[in-house]
C-alpha cells in the first residue's frame, strides 16, 4: 500500500509539473486530473464555492432523514456520510468523528459548499457528477493537495422514475483506513436513497407516468413526457434524434405545457428534421400537472448544393459579421444559405442580440454582396403606416436584391391585412425571379396572433436560432471574434486568458450576443492591449456560478424566467404555472442566479 501511494503522489506531482498522466494512474483519475486543469483548479488550495440556503426541496429533507436512519447503523466510525446535489452542492453532512470532522472543517466539505469537479478538482463527488458513475478517489488521486488526505466514495442517485440526477451519496474518510467496500456501501445507501424517493413519489408525477406508459405502449416513434420537476423520453427518442434535436424538441414543448386542451406543434429542429408533436395534458382534476408528447418525425427533402444535408456532420461556415461553430448555429446557417439559393421566403427567429439580422445581413454580403440590400423595421411603421406600406411595395417589385422586414410582431395592427395580401401577390412572382430575396425576422418573447396567421404562412419556412446560452461552445469563438471586430488597431487585438474565456462562457448572457459584446466594450475602455484576465472582468460577470448549466437546465431556468415576467415577478404565482412549490422557484431562482423582480 507504501509504495502504490508513493507511485501516485510521483505521477500526480509530474502531472501537476508537465501535464502528463502516468501510465499507472487509473484512467479516470487522468481524465479528471486534465479536467481539472482545464477549468484552472489551483493544485494547492481548496477553493469551493459557497451558496447559502440550501436543502429546502422535499427530495433533500427526505435523504436527510435515509442519512439520520443510516448513520444510527454506523455508530462510531470514523467515516462522514456527505449528499451533494447535481450541482456538486454540499446538502448534508453526517459525521460523529471529531477528528475527522475538523479536517472536513479545514477543507469546507460542508452544507453550502460546492465539491463540483470544475470547482475543487478530482473528487469522490465531483467525478461521480461527471461520470455519472460510482467512483472512489483514494489520497493523491485527488487534484487539489488539500484533499490528499481522504478517501471518497461517491455514488450518484437518480430519481427513479425520470431518470434525472439528484445528486451523489459520498462516504470520506481517512485515505489510510479505505478499502473497496467504502464504494459499495456508498452504492447501498444510493440505492436506498432512491427507494425512498420512490416510495414518496406525489400524485401528480405517478399520474403523468401513468399517462406516458400509456402512450409508449401504442407508440411507433419518440415519446416524450414532461412536468415540474421531471422530464421522460422513450427509447425511440434517444435513438433517432442526438443531444441537440432531443434539447430543442425539450424546447418547443414549453410552448404547450399548462394547456388545458390537446394540441399540434411542429418544431424544425438543428438537423434539418420536421418534428410534429401532439400534446394531451396530464390532470389531477382541474389541475394541469404536465402533458405527454407524441411526435412524428418527417425527414428533409430540401437539397443543398445538390447534395442532401448532412446534418449530423454540420461544417464550420464563415459568414460576415457573424461567428459560431456549435451544431446548432451551423445547422441554422446552412438552412439559411439554403433558403436565399431557392429564392424562398425565409424567417429567422431568435431572442434579442442573438443575431437574427446579422445572420440574414452575413448569408447577403456572403453570397450577393454587390445587389441591394434594404431593411424595413415594422417597429417603424406606426409613424407613417402609408409611408412604411409604399416602401414594402417598392421593394417587393424590385428586380434583384435582399429585403429584411425586422421585428415582423409589430407590426401596426392595421397593416396586417394588407402587408399579408401584398406579400401573397409578391411570393409568386419573387420565387420565379433569381436574385430577389425576402427574409423577417421576429423574436419569441413577443407575439402577435394576428401576425402569427397572416403574414408568416406567405413565408416558406422559419429558423430558430438558439440563444447564446444553450451554445455555450459557441461563445469561446464569438469572444476573440469580437475582439477582433471591436479593435482600434487591426493585429494588436486584446487576447483573453483561459480563467477569463472560462468565466465569460459561464455567463447566461440573457441579451445574447449583443450583451456580450458591450460586456467587451466596457472591458475594453480601460484595458486596451495585452491579456485579459479574471482581474479585468466586470463584477456581474464574477458572480456567476462556476458550473455550466445542462442544456435542460438552461430550458428549465429561462421557462422559471419567463414565468415570472409573465405574472410580473410573483414567484407564488410563478410556481403556482409552472406546478412546483415554493420552495422550489425560490431554490432554483438562486441555483440559477436569475434577477428576479420582487
Amino acid at each position: 500500500m507504501g509504495h502504490r501511494t508513493q507511485e501516485l503522489e510521483l505521477a500526480r506531482d509530474h502531472f501537476i509539473t508537465s501535464g502528463v498522466v502516468a501510465g499507472t494512474v487509473r484512467e479516470v483519475v487522468g481524465q479528471s486530473w486534465q479536467r481539472s486543469t482545464q477549468a484552472g483548479v489551483n493544485p494547492e488550495l481548496v477553493e469551493p464555492s459557497y451558496a447559502a440556503g440550501l436543502g429546502e426541496s422535499e427530495t433533500h429533507l427526505l435523504v436527510g432523514q435515509v442519512l439520520a436512519s443510516v448513520a444510527d447503523q454506523l455508530g462510531d466510525e470514523p467515516v462522514s456520510m456527505i449528499f451533494a446535489d447535481q450541482f456538486g452542492r454540499v446538502i448534508h453532512r453526517l459525521c460523529t468523528d471529531p477528528a475527522l470532522g475538523k479536517r472536513l472543517e479545514k477543507v469546507s466539505l460542508a452544507p453550502g459548499f460546492t465539491y463540483a469537479e470544475e470547482s475543487v478538482g478530482t473528487n469522490g463527488i465531483g467525478t461521480a457528477l461527471l461520470t455519472r458513475t460510482p467512483t472512489l478517489i483514494v489520497g493523491s488521486e485527488h487534484f487539489t493537495e488539500p484533499l490528499m488526505m481522504f478517501a471518497c466514495a461517491g455514488a450518484p442517485s437518480h430519481h427513479p422514475i425520470s431518470g434525472a440526477l439528484v445528486g451523489v451519496l459520498d462516504l470520506t474518510c481517512a485515505a489510510g483506513v479505505s478499502n473497496g467496500l467504502l464504494l459499495t456501501y456508498a452504492r447501498s445507501i444510493a440505492e436506498r436513497i432512491e427507494a425512498e424517493i420512490l416510495a414518496k413519489v406525489s400524485v401528480s408525477e405517478m399520474t403523468l407516468l401513468r399517462d406516458y406508459l400509456a402512450a409508449c405502449r401504442h407508440a411507433t416513434g419518440p415519446v416524450l413526457a414532461l412536468g415540474a420537476e421531471v422530464v421522460m423520453m422513450n427509447r425511440l427518442t434517444q435513438q433517432r434524434l442526438d443531444a441537440a434535436d432531443r434539447t430543442a424538441l425539450v424546447a418547443r414543448t414549453g410552448d404547450a405545457i399548462g394547456e388545458h386542451s390537446p394540441l399540434t406543434l411542429v418544431a424544425d429542429l438543428p438537423s434539418g428534421t420536421v418534428a410534429r408533436l401532439d400534446y394531451r395534458p396530464s390532470s389531477v382534476g382541474a389541475r394541469v400537472v404536465g402533458g405527454v408528447f407524441r411526435v412524428q418525425l418527417h425527414e428533409p427533402s430540401t437539397m443543398v448544393g445538390g447534395k442532401a444535408a448532412a446534418a449530423s456532420r454540420p461544417v464550420p461556415v464563415n459568414l460576415p459579421g457573424v461567428a459560431g461553430t456549435s451544431p446548432e448555429w451551423v445547422r441554422a446557417i446552412m438552412q439559411v444559405l439554403e433558403s436565399h439559393r431557392t429564392n424562398t421566403w425565409v424567417v429567422i427567429e431568435g431572442e434579442p442580440g442573438v443575431g437574427t439580422f446579422s445572420l440574414a445581413r452575413g448569408v447577403h454580403l456572403a453570397q450577393t454582396p454587390g445587389r441591394h440590400f434594404r431593411v424595413l423595421d415594422a417597429a417603424a411603421a406606426a409613424a407613417d403606416p402609408e409611408g412604411w406600406f409604399d416602401a414594402l411595395a417598392e421593394e417587393l417589385d424590385a428586380e434583384e436584391g435582399t429585403l429584411v422586414i425586422r421585428h415582423l410582431d409589430l407590426l401596426p395592427a392595421q397593416l396586417v391585412e394588407p402587408v399579408s395580401t401584398l406579400l401573397v401577390q409578391e411570393s409568386g412572382r419573387s420565387h420565379s425571379a433569381p436574385g430577389r430575396w425576402v427574409v423577417a425576422t421576429r423574436t419569441p418573447s413577443v407575439r402577435n396572433e394576428a401576425v402569427e396567421t397572416q403574414i408568416v404562412p406567405c413565408f416558406d419556412r422559419t429558423v430558430v436560432l438558439e440563444p447564446l446560452r444553450h451554445r455555450p461552445e459557441d461563445i469561446r469563438v464569438v469572444i476573440p471574434y469580437l475582439l477582433r471586430s471591436l479593435s482600434a488597431s487591426p493585429g494588436r487585438e486584446l487576447q483573453i486568458s483561459s480563467a477569463a474565456l472560462n468565466q465569460l462562457a459561464r455567463h447566461p448572457w440573457p441579451r445574447n450576443v449583443a450583451q456580450l459584446r458591450d460586456t467587451l466594450r466596457k472591458i475594453m475602455a480601460t484595458k486596451r492591449s495585452g491579456t485579459i484576465e479574471l482581474a479585468d472582468l466586470p463584477p456581474e460577470c464574477m458572480a456567476v456560478g462556476r458550473r455550466s448549466l445542462t442544456p435542460l437546465e438552461a430550458l428549465e431556468r429561462d421557462a422559471i424566467t419567463r414565468a415570472l415576467d409573465d405574472h410580473g415577478g410573483n414567484k407564488a404565482l410563478a410556481a403556482r404555472h409552472l406546478g412546483m412549490s415554493r420552495a422550489t422557484i425560490y431554490r432554483k431562482i438562486r441555483g440559477y442566479m436569475i434577477d428576479s423582480r420582487p
